[in-house]
């Protein structure tokens, strides 16, 4: 086994997730076209997002992630028009938190960190979803330099602000 080689996974654990496991010859991509293709599609978003949005390619991993979340919620041919979130959570997805990448947004500051006269609101850049278990936006905080989570935030989907980033 090559050093960078992975694990395979049992025969026993692919079986029992319905998984059909075939290998393909290395340093032949069009033998797994399927792949090959969301890839292709995954990257043509990637790079259709950052560019509407004005977000340097820094951001790339942000809009990747954005993409997959929104992958995810969208209906799929190969599974009859099922959305595969609703096949994994088996409940329904909800839409009205979705919002446009790189559109401006407004995260509440709490009371904590803010004194009585400061605003109560930092404006930002939406860049996402929250991550494994992670829950509320994933917003660019352009004056600080620095991402933070907020589940309180207000977008104005008619702005852009990342021109500049």
């Amino acid at each position: 086994m090559e050093e960078n080689t992975p694990p395979e996974p049992s025969k026993q654990y692919l079986s029992e997730k319905g998984i059909r496991h075939q290998k393909t010859i290395p340093y032949t991509p069009m033998q797994n076209g399927v792949a090959e293709r969301i890839n292709r599609t995954i990257q043509e978003r990637v790079t259709t997002m950052l560019q509407h949005s004005g977000l340097k390619l820094e951001f790339w991993a942000e809009a990747l992630h954005t993409i997959i979340y929104l992958i995810n919620l969208s209906p799929s041919k190969a599974i009859k028009l099922k959305v595969s979130q609703a096949l994994w959570s088996g409940k329904e997805p909800a839409y009205d938190r979705l919002h446009i990448f790189g559109c401006e947004a407004y995260a509440f500051i709490p009371r904590e960190k803010r004194t009585k006269l400061s605003p109560h609101a930092m404006k930002c850049i939406f860049l996402g979803y929250g991550t494994d278990g992670e829950f509320g936006y994933r917003l660019w905080d352009p004056k600080n330099r620095r991402l933070i989570r907020s589940s309180d935030v207000v977008f104005n989907e008619d702005s852009i602000l990342s021109r500049n980033c």
